[in-house]
């Protein structure tokens, strides 16, 4: 009685904690989103434009786009059609190119599905769209159901992280397996850089001027990856400035999601792996022991000397983990 006590004193406490990290952000400027230029927006061509099939080729998967709801979703399908079925959902401001070093990797055993999530990459983004975690979960599910896809093993990185276990708690039915990779939607211990930044009104994932978008990576990949993200720097600029209002708007719909996300973790059945690099200043590490502790059955796999995006910093270590934890539930199935 006293230890269930404590665990539900601890979860208002988290709660708590969401509301204040919620509503500190809306205190800030970075909530001040400008409609107009958001009604006015319109995707452009950007030296990322013409990168894109290249990381296309690198995936070694088709470029396809299925319509869900109002939005035209576009993502790579291809591998092995033989074998499972693996959905990889991309974070915040990003899109299905952060795979492409990952997807090689894992073609040859898996069938793979890697959408640009509604807002993102060449997906339709639209002014008036929710795109909270429950209804991006809910997209996915249905985007799935067209392709007449019954059961996935699923993988999120950070805010899609949140998505999948939205999707894991909401619809069960759809997820073999859930791997949270360095996810977004509980708080940590210890303060990241990049919510350091947000108090100080500062979003270093939303980068408004070209110049900045080095601070992207700086944050979001450990120190010895340096140069591979002064490259990506160098490509994405463009496309990363220009996209400033719509990631400011979409961002607001994910700080306004942490404190379902947090209440949906209990409702999730599915093995879960939880795993993260030892040096994300993005999410804290201590993050991984909160999704442990809300999510029944769930371990966790801390990866030495990576920050916030394995699947980019060591996608043949990531390759070798994440088969490992399919196929060892393959076995207990």
């Amino acid at each position: 009685m006293i230890a269930v006590s404590g665990i539900a004193e601890k979860n208002t406490a988290i709660l708590a904690e969401l509301d204040v990290m919620r509503d500190r952000y809306l205190a800030t400027p970075l909530a001040n989103v400008d409609r107009a230029a958001l009604a006015n927006w319109r995707p452009k061509a950007t030296l990322w434009k013409r990168l894109q099939p290249v990381m296309g080729l690198q995936a070694g998967l088709k470029r396809r786009v299925t319509q869900v709801d109002d939005h035209n979703i576009c993502y790579w399908a291809g591998g092995n059609s033989a074998g499972p079925v693996v959905v990889l959902l991309h974070g915040f401001g990003s899109s299905k190119e952060n795979w492409s070093y990952l997807t090689a990797k894992l073609r040859s055993d898996y069938y793979l599905l890697v959408p640009d999530l509604a807002g993102f990459g060449d997906s339709d983004f639209h002014v008036d769209a929710d795109y909270r975690m429950a209804p991006q979960a809910d997209r996915i599910a249905a985007w799935l159901k067209l392709l007449g896809v019954e059961k996935a093993h699923f993988a999120g990185s950070s805010m899609g992280g949140a998505i999948a276990a939205q999707l894991a708690s909401r619809h069960p039915q759809l997820v073999d397996t859930l791997c949270l990779m360095n996810a977004a939607g509980v708080p940590g211990r210890h303060l990241s850089q990049l919510e350091s930044g947000l108090a100080a009104g500062v979003n270093y994932l939303a980068p408004g001027k070209r110049g900045d978008t080095w601070q992207v990576f700086a944050i979001a990949l450990h120190r010895r990856q340096r140069a591979f993200g002064m490259v990506l720097s160098c490509f994405m600029a463009g496309a990363m400035s220009h996209r400033k209002c719509v990631n400011d708007y979409i961002f607001s719909h994910l700080v306004d999601s942490l404190k379902d996300t947090y209440q949906s973790l209990n409702k999730i059945t599915a093995p879960t792996l939880v795993l993260w690099g030892d040096s994300d200043q993005v999410l804290d590490v201590t993050c991984a022991d909160q999704f442990c502790e809300q999510i029944a059955g769930a371990k966790a796999m801390i990866l030495p000397g990576v920050g916030h995006l394995p699947m980019l910093e060591d996608p043949r270590l990531t390759a070798r983990v994440v088969g490992d934890f399919w196929r060892a539930q393959t076995r207990v199935i």
